[in-house]
């Protein structure tokens, strides 16, 4: 009976076997694809993140004045740097090597940027001459919450892979990108916020002197 039931275990152990070596390689070739494919990412990644803050700067001046110019030399602000292509990923690019949350989260920054350059579109359509203030909140304020997405996922990317770190540059100037965009964001709330209050009392103020004079 023993030797019936080792000999079963045997043939169990043995069929077992190649299965196990041909699960670890595959494993081990969606890790190194992984690996790859996030280094491919980051680069992107950081690369549109870096034109999203180019964008956030731009305030529409040149040299401390409104860039734009008109035939009687009247001065109008005018957007100086050009909004980037929303990313477009390797075709070759294997995302199954990668974890689904985090290529949901990659894949749906396109489409972020396409809806925020639809937006700022709309936004350029009602903006008022000659400081275009609707234009450039829409652009400043979109570009940041993409480029911070943008640089949130290279974070993600690094640590999930373990990617060393890298060296510093020798033209590091302590200047952090990320705290960058995050002030924008926080800026742009506060403003909101300050709007939305000065709208509410001024509502309260009107209905306080219709009031009255409904009586």
């Amino acid at each position: 009976m023993m030797e019936i039931l080792f000999g079963f275990l045997g043939v169990l152990v043995g069929s077992a076997i190649p299965w196990v070596k041909e699960e670890w390689h595959r494993r081990r070739s969606l890790n190194e694809n992984g690996r790859i494919l996030a280094v491919r990412l980051t680069s992107m990644l950081d690369e549109y993140a870096q034109k999203c803050v180019a964008v956030v700067y731009d305030d529409g001046t040149s040299e401390g004045s409104p860039a734009g110019r008109g035939e009687q030399g009247e001065e109008y602000y005018l957007p100086q740097i050009e909004t980037p292509e929303p990313p477009k990923f390797p075709d070759d690019a294997d995302w199954h090597s990668i974890p689904f949350g985090l290529t949901y989260r990659i894949m749906a920054l396109s489409n972020a940027a396409i809806e925020t350059d639809r937006f700022i579109g709309h936004s350029a359509d009602v903006a008022c001459y000659p400081d275009y203030d609707e234009l450039f909140s829409a652009r400043q304020e979109g570009y940041a919450h993409l480029g911070l997405e943008a640089l949130n996922l290279v974070v993600i990317l690094r640590k999930e892979f373990g990617f060393p770190d890298l060296p510093k540059k020798f033209w590091d100037w302590g200047w952090d990108a990320r705290k960058f965009l995050q002030e924008k964001l926080t800026e742009f709330q506060k403003r909101r916020q300050i709007s939305e209050t000065a709208n509410a009392a001024m509502i309260a103020e009107m209905e306080s002197v219709r009031g009255p004079a409904n009586e």
